[in-house]
């Protein structure tokens, strides 16, 4: 038997256990088009470039063109519709969960390592991630560059294996950038331990920055060359700044938010202090560090979702394994209590309820969209992107992410005034226009009154839906109206 086959053999009940259990928890949602916001227009985008369209220039957001590289691949494989990016979801939950594993058995034992891959798959689940978020697709692109120091502690190859690693990360979210930063200043501080050398330790870090640099330069070659250097520069590196304050970083939820984060870590350092286990220093070190990059990562951007700290996660898990350490007695009844916790917060039955309603009012919304005819024609102004795609609706316009056009934080962060997007879509006089039915939400809108004012003049209520927690009223365009 080979080395790789044996490996593979010795692995393989740790991968069906993960399999299984990773279906068991977000399979409630695999068939679901609306099971969050942001999927959606990845989607949108990456249907749009198997159509020939180019990400920024000709549909645009300010996410890397990694992120919809994977999208791309999934629609190309699994066709078109939401099934296609939830079961690639689903795959990175899974490889996620078996690098937590393989990290938690360098900190602990295998047997640790499996509760481990159980607590990452239920807690990225719980918080924000029952979809294809970003936080899900770039994490284990984090967790590999750990496992990689953890096992090859000094490997030149290793290492720039692991900053390419990095560098894939930041194509799926550039957010990742602390943390790959923090990573580099780990390795290279023990590369100067190592060595003595200061001319050693800098070429080695003009090596991990080239290895990291790598798949943003390839993008950036690219578009330099198709002549849309600007427009990737923008979106990329500049737009971001240009946005308003909104939620800020430290929301008044925030501690509500992450306190099973915090209570998990914190379970974590009692165990370790009152129980007397001992776990590798370096290893434990890392994962220490890491957390803080984590951190790091989570609060660079000036507006801190909830979802964001989907990428704790991980983080609490590995820093909890004292506390369900299963080489001692304690740990059984620790893995239990944090388990159950997690399927507690979650509430699975009552988000399985609500994303089957939500799929309940898409489809009935999408069914009064198409007994428009043939003719008919949409304008999302809030509202789930999805329903361009199912409704045959799709406009050739490069902004029609209705958050980009319709919120406040987003007014000249776009690249064009949002006055001049709607102003646009609404010159094309769409037979529907779909809106919130609070409109005490725009009242911090700068377009919402432009179209607030085209819908009383020229258009009518035909529905009312409910979806991700969202009024939505569809307006339908007057007959004969001028």
């Amino acid at each position: 038997m080979t080395t790789r086959t044996g490996l593979l053999v010795r692995e393989l009940p740790v991968l069906l256990f993960i399999a299984a259990s990773s279906l068991l928890i977000r399979i409630w949602w695999m068939d679901n088009p609306v099971v969050d916001h942001d999927e959606q227009f990845y989607s949108y985008v990456a249907t749009a470039m198997l159509d020939g369209q180019v990400p920024y220039v000709d549909v645009w957001d300010r996410k890397p063109v990694g992120l919809f590289l994977l999208y791309e691949a999934a629609h190309a494989l699994l066709g078109r519709g939401a099934f296609a990016y939830l079961a690639m979801a689903n795959l990175f939950a899974c490889i996620g969960a078996w690098l937590a594993y393989r990290i938690a058995a360098v900190l602990a034992d295998r047997r640790t390592g499996w509760v481990a891959a159980l607590l990452y798959l239920l807690a990225m689940t719980v918080f924000g991630c029952r979809g294809a978020q970003s936080e899900l697709l770039f994490t284990p692109f984090c967790l590999g560059m750990m496992y990689l120091a953890m096992v090859y502690p000094g490997s030149l190859r290793a290492m720039l294996g692991a900053m390419l690693l990095g560098g894939v990360a930041l194509q799926i979210k550039y957010t990742a950038a602390p943390f790959c930063a923090m990573f580099a200043m780990f390795v290279l501080l023990e590369d100067y331990r190592r060595q003595r050398s200061v001319p050693a330790v800098l070429g080695r870090a003009c090596l991990y920055a080239l290895a990291g640099l790598a798949p943003t330069i390839v993008i950036g070659a690219w578009y330099a060359a198709a002549g849309h250097w600007d427009d990737f520069v923008y979106a990329n590196f500049v737009s971001i700044f240009e946005r308003k304050t909104s939620i800020g970083r430290f929301h008044p939820k925030t501690l509500m938010v992450i306190a099973p984060f915090l209570l998990m870590i914190a379970s974590g350092v009692w165990a370790w202090a009152r129980l007397g286990q001992t776990y590798p220093h370096r290893a434990s070190a890392l994962v220490v560090v890491m957390t803080f990059g984590a951190l790091a990562s989570i609060y660079f951007p000036s507006n801190v979702l909830a979802y964001y700290y989907a990428f704790l996660g991980p983080f609490a898990v590995l820093l909890a394994v004292p506390f369900y350490d299963l080489r001692q007695r304690a740990g059984w009844f620790g893995a239990g209590v944090l388990v159950a916790a997690l399927v507690v917060i979650g509430n699975f039955p009552g988000s399985i309820a609500a994303g089957r309603a939500d799929v309940v009012q898409f489809r009935a919304l999408v069914d009064r969209v198409k007994a428009g005819g043939a003719e008919r024609t949409l304008y999302v102004f809030s509202g789930p992107t999805a329903t361009y795609g199912a409704t045959d609706t799709r406009p050739r316009a490069k902004y029609p992410f209705p958050f980009h056009s319709a919120e406040y934080m987003e007014h000249g962060a776009v690249g064009r005034p949002q006055e001049q997007i709607v102003a646009e879509f609404l010159a094309k006089r769409p037979m529907f226009i779909l809106a919130r039915s609070d409109r005490s939400i725009y009242a911090t809108s700068f377009t919402a009154p432009i179209v607030l004012e085209e819908l009383a003049r020229h258009y009518e209520p035909v529905g009312e839906y409910l979806i991700l927690g969202d009024g939505l009223v569809l307006y339908q365009r007057r007959p004969n109206s001028v």
